[in-house]
């Protein structure tokens, strides 16, 4: 941590950080079961924040029978100040106690969930020890009836938030139906660095990837190998078109619960020759360098980074009409949208960028300007940054009054 510490006076009856040249203390709360979206979002934070205004301090929570954990591996290559809380199991009480303590001693001054795990326990110890508290919400998966309680506990914990910011508007408004008043909701899209290299700065010289000699055209899905992601969906838009097209080959990039049963699934369909599975990817760039067209056949979705990145790349992603996307695609300019679940229009749009150049190149170019004009991490850090200091003033302003 940096040098400056947070000083609190007693106001109101409650603690109150006074000092005025200090940066604020910000602790993340996180419970990584793998290093996807959430996680990703959390790191790119603690890189870009202005640290001369704010200190990072990221939480997570590790299964004990499980302490391997990729998200606190690269927070630790990255020396962010890190403390992990073990868990014993799903619901392990004894961590609130333990993150109230860690707050005092640290001088946090705010604290930022992510996810329900981190949500619910971090109100209780934002409670014990009168700290404002922020939320990200990333999106909820609803997928079987365990973590639908697990939403619903969510949402009322979320309602005695001091601010929420949804990755989406759509996810705003399901907030807002939920009870959560308006007024303290903050759509927060995600966004990308647009100051990295990207590979096609030139558009490829024009060049569609059907007439180049030089590879194969290659089509990928990236993400976790979870149900909501629908991977069958993608192998039956690679089974469509493979039979049609010798040069198109498949690319799933990713890892999770379901790879056993997807490869599987893609030997008795007969792609094991055409679709790679490549397992968990730390260094993406590699991909995007090879990527020609990205899909998404998932049934629910924030606003995922890959399809950011891959635009940010000039990669059309083509996508089926779930969560955010259609907040960053409008279909036909800068990407291509189908129904959810109409897997048989999913391979019909990337079956017409593989045969239309025109199309192909006019959405890649389309992409690209989209994310530099409106995902851009810069503005997305500093929409950031006025929440952390809008709660803390009007959070003063309540411990005055």
């Amino acid at each position: 941590m940096e040098s400056g510490r947070a000083q609190y006076q007693r106001i109101g009856g409650k603690m109150m950080n006074v000092s005025q040249d200090s940066p604020l203390n910000v602790f993340h709360l996180i419970a990584p079961t793998h290093f996807g979206g959430a996680e990703k979002v959390v790191l790119n934070l603690a890189e870009s924040i202005d640290r001369s205004r704010f200190n990072i301090v990221i939480g997570a929570f590790v299964n004990v029978h499980f302490p391997k954990n990729d998200f606190v591996a690269r927070i630790r290559e990255k020396q962010v100040p890190l403390k992990v809380f073990w868990l014993k199991r799903t619901c392990d009480v004894g961590n609130i106690p333990r993150i109230a303590k860690f707050i005092r001693s640290r001088d946090i001054d705010i604290l930022h969930t992510h996810g329900y795990r981190s949500d619910i326990v971090g109100l209780l110890a934002a409670r014990i020890t009168s700290r404002p508290i922020i939320a990200t919400i990333h999106g909820f998966v609803p997928i079987n009836a365990r973590l639908r309680l697990y939403e619903q506990a969510d949402l009322i914990a979320l309602r005695f938030f001091d601010r929420i910011l949804p990755v989406s508007d759509r996810i705003g408004e399901s907030l807002c139906r939920s009870g959560i008043g308006r007024d303290r909701i903050t759509t927060v899209r995600n966004a990308v660095d647009i100051n990295e290299p990207g590979r096609l700065g030139d558009l490829r010289e024009s060049r569609h990837p059907l007439k180049r000699s030089d590879r194969d055209v290659l089509i990928g899905i990236v993400g976790r190998l979870s149900p909501e992601k629908n991977i069958p969906g993608f192998l039956d838009v690679a089974r469509r078109l493979a039979e049609k097209y010798g040069r198109l080959k498949f690319v799933i990039v990713g890892d999770g619960p379901e790879r056993s049963c997807l490869e599987g699934l893609t030997m008795r369909m007969k792609l094991d020759g055409r679709v790679r599975f490549t397992g968990f990817v730390e260094e993406m760039e590699r991909i995007y360098m090879a990527l020609d067209i990205l899909v998404i056949s998932s049934s629910m979705e924030g606003i995922p980074l890959t399809a950011l990145e891959a635009m940010r790349h000039g990669i059309p992603v083509v996508s089926t009409r779930v969560g955010g996307i259609p907040e960053i695609i409008e279909h036909g300019v800068n990407g291509l949208i189908v129904d959810a679940g109409d897997m048989e229009g999913l391979g019909r749009e990337v079956e017409s960028l593989v045969m239309d150049s025109g199309k192909y190149l006019a959405i890649s170019q389309s992409a690209r300007e989209r994310v530099r004009r409106e995902f851009n991490r810069s503005l997305w850090i500093e929409k950031i940054q006025n929440c952390y200091e809008s709660v803390i003033n009007t959070r003063g302003k309540h411990l005055h009054g």
